[in-house]
């Protein structure tokens, strides 16, 4: 049964025409996910339905007494209030009801009551109603749910007791989420919900909306969460919505195959077209101009197919200059956290002891841990920014480093975008605009002032003065975050080809399990490293032992003592895209096989390096890493074999 009917709505601001002609609807248990590039007005359409914004044409019906509920960019909170409290404020008609019953409790307690028949009837009736509505609504689980959602989240016992307004912006939008989440409505209206979440509050998230009553419309650039909360999907683009059954990865494969049918069919009404005109040409003024005539009748009355339009996308690579030596990185006995300060007298605070390891060329590491656990102190740490509590970090020969930072704090926003790449590189300005082609920048929009672009046009500027640093160790910190989905499937391409070492923390385990040959996990203020992308850390959970500190052996809970032997796991394979929907073929994976076997290569000349030095640490490491090249070697093998046979 529809709730929300909408037909042929449109939107302009000022000659900007956002969208027009958009319809669908939304049945009450609907699981819909609406995607689409920045600036397609995803944000409009979801303020348009909630009522804060009006449509410039067209209707929306809603069914009667359909409640919605709207996670909105901005928290609406009293200040005054405690996170506890702000919650209890969702239920202030069922408390109402509580203390209603508690006044009767005491009515129908009074002996003078009980003596008269009546008026004790009739109070124990209205007591056997209100009790009934009252358990009807939750009135005695709410505290519980309240709970629920507040540990689901990743609050604490003391962030519930304290004011609202001491949360920081990404509390708050968990907070008003967790608001949003008790309301129970019949319709969610999510907007980025997954923004600030981190990997365990989104997985909580989507177990949470598996089990939602109702129906949700939610925009979201995270496709693995799309993939566990949709059973439908909604792409807005070009000012128009096309409706796809299943889930995100379900409507990259239809959508790849309706942009074909669409390509077969233009096309061959193109061949058609050309074919009429030139008979039309030959035959105008001849004996069959008659004939000629007719079929140029028919050619006007004919409805044109429209050239297909797919999105713009990005075009880049990131090279690096010079090879870095075999190792990259190395850590001993390292702490970090932030420094105390005696005049304030405040204790140094340690947020993270990290293993000795090192970081060999070509590894791909996936930084994963809880907000606030030091993921990003730990990068700054080991670029330099930051000084270690204790401890040291060491960069191996020629190592160049490129550091992407989430806060966007290496551009100046006061400058234009052009301004901003020349000051990084001797590109003229013709060459300059050129480039920034590349990353969607046209036009006058190269003018544009850095403070004033979206987050996703200046994490496209941060990309662009990252490529052109030549680095060989990338250091990223978030770097999907603000991306649209598409920009985050061609990230990925860019990073699968990268020849260096890369390390990087991120909350799009899509991306993670696209990327990473192993995660280093911030487990309990310890840093532990474990074989394998973001499914083989949840699956199978098998750490890389390495020399620890005596406090971090004790802190690891006695996980990294012995030196796991297990087999490492087989690689995903890299997708490539054919159109905008990835397919990979002979070629992807002949490229693959071949960096893979270089990898195996230079595992096997450090090998012989440390069997020379008799470094039995370094061989001991060396060896779990030689094991898991190897099995990446086999796997592209199978999966050649695989992409070969159809072919053949």
């Amino acid at each position: 049964m529809p709730i929300v009917t909408v037909h042929n709505l449109g939107k302009s601001y000022g000659a900007e025409l956002i969208f027009s002609g958009v319809g669908f609807t939304i049945n009450e248990h609907d699981r819909i996910g609406l995607v689409g590039p920045n600036g397609a007005g995803k944000t409009t359409l979801l303020n348009i339905l909630i009522g804060s914004e009006q449509a410039d044409e067209g209707t929306i019906a809603f069914a009667h007494n359909t409640r919605l509920g709207y996670l909105a960019q901005i928290a609406d909170f009293q200040p005054q209030n405690t996170l506890r409290e702000e919650m209890l404020t969702v239920f202030a008609a069922v408390r109402a009801w509580e203390q209603e019953l508690s006044d009767l409790a005491l009515a129908l307690a009074d002996p003078a009551l009980q003596a008269d028949d009546e008026p004790h009837e009739r109070l124990l009736q209205q007591y056997s109603n209100l009790q009934a509505r009252l358990e009807h609504a939750g009135g005695y689980t709410y505290e519980h749910r309240i709970d629920q959602v507040l540990d689901g989240l990743g609050f604490t016992r003391e962030q519930k007791a304290s004011s609202v307004s001491q949360l920081s912006g990404g509390e708050q939008t968990r907070a008003a989420l967790g608001k949003l989440l008790l309301q129970e409505p019949d319709l969610l209206l999510l907007d980025e919900p997954t923004n600030h979440l981190d990997i365990a509050s989104l997985e909580w998230l989507e177990t949470y909306l598996a089990g939602w009553k109702g129906a949700m419309l939610v925009v979201a650039h995270d496709r693995y969460f799309l993939d566990r909360v949709v059973t439908e999907v909604i792409e807005l683009t070009f000012g128009r919505v096309e409706e796809y059954p299943g889930n995100y990865s379900k409507y990259l494969t239809l959508r790849e195959e309706r942009m074909e049918r669409r390509t077969r069919e233009y096309e061959a009404q193109q061949a058609y077209i050309a074919r009429t005109e030139e008979f039309i040409r030959r035959y105008k003024a001849g004996q069959r101009s008659k004939e000629a005539r007719g079929r140029q009748t028919l050619l006007n009355r004919m409805e044109r197919v429209e050239r297909p339009r797919d999105l713009p996308e990005m075009h880049f690579a990131l090279n690096s200059v010079v090879d870095s030596g075999q190792m990259v990185i190395a850590t001993r006995k390292l702490v970090i956290g932030f420094p105390g300060d005696r005049q304030r007298q405040l204790e140094p605070r340690v947020l993270m002891q990290v293993a000795d390891f090192e970081l060999l060329r070509g590894d791909y590491i996936g930084l994963l841990g809880p907000n606030g656990s030091g993921k990003t102190t730990l990068l700054r740490t080991i670029i330099g920014e930051l000084s270690p509590l204790s401890g040291q970090v060491t960069l191996g020969h020629h190592v160049r480093v490129g550091y992407y930072s989430q806060t966007h704090e290496g551009l100046n926003l006061e400058r234009s975008i052009l301004d901003e790449i020349r000051q990084v590189s001797a590109l003229s300005e013709d060459g300059a605009r050129s480039y920034l082609g590349r990353f969607l920048f046209s036009g006058d929009d190269v003018f544009k002032r850095i403070g004033s672009l979206s987050g996703g046009e200046r994490s496209r500027v941060a990309l662009a003065k990252l490529t052109l640093q030549g680095s060989n160790l990338l250091i990223l910190d978030e770097p999907t975050n603000h991306l649209d989905l598409l920009s985050r499937q061609f990230l990925e391409e860019v990073l699968a080809d990268f020849e260096g070492t890369l390390l990087f923390v991120s909350h799009d385990r899509y991306f993670i399990d696209r990327l990473a040959t192993k995660v280093w996990v911030v487990e309990e203020g310890v840093l532990i490293p474990y074989l394998g992308n973001y499914t083989d850390y949840r699956t199978r959970k098998r750490p890389i032992v390495l020399d620890v500190p005596a406090p971090l052996v004790a802190s690891a809970n006695g996980q990294a003592k012995t030196q796991s032997k297990a087999a490492p796991p087989a690689s995903k394979p890299h997708t490539k895209r054919s159109g905008k929907v990835k397919q990979r073929t002979v070629e992807d994976a002949e490229r693959d096989i071949e960096k893979a076997e270089g990898r195996v290569k230079a595992i096997e000349e450090a090998l012989s390096i440390a069997a020379l030095n008799a470094d039995a640490a370094q061989l001991t490491r060396l060896s779990a890493d030689y094991d898991q090249a190897r099995a990446r070697v086999d796997a592209l093998l199978v999966e050649w074999e695989q992409l070969a046979e159809p072919a053949g």
